[in-house]
């Protein structure tokens, strides 16, 4: 299982529409850094995998983390 995955959320709803897994957190910054910079109707979550639960560990809207 993936180390991290950065989901894309509703911001009206706070619902989770999809997410991308990756192995390491520089990875995951970058990708939600650069969507969310193209992508105003959502936010990206940087989540990590502590035993098979996700923990936020940081949200991107905007480009701004």
């Amino acid at each position: 299982m993936s180390e991290y995955r950065v989901c894309m959320i509703n911001l009206e709803k706070h619902e989770i529409i999809n997410f991308v897994k990756f192995d390491n957190k520089e990875d995951a910054e970058h990708y939600a850094k650069n969507q969310s910079v193209a992508d105003s109707k959502h936010s990206y979550e940087v989540q990590k995998n502590n035993k098979d639960d996700f923990v936020t560990i940081k949200t991107y809207l905007n480009g701004q983390g």
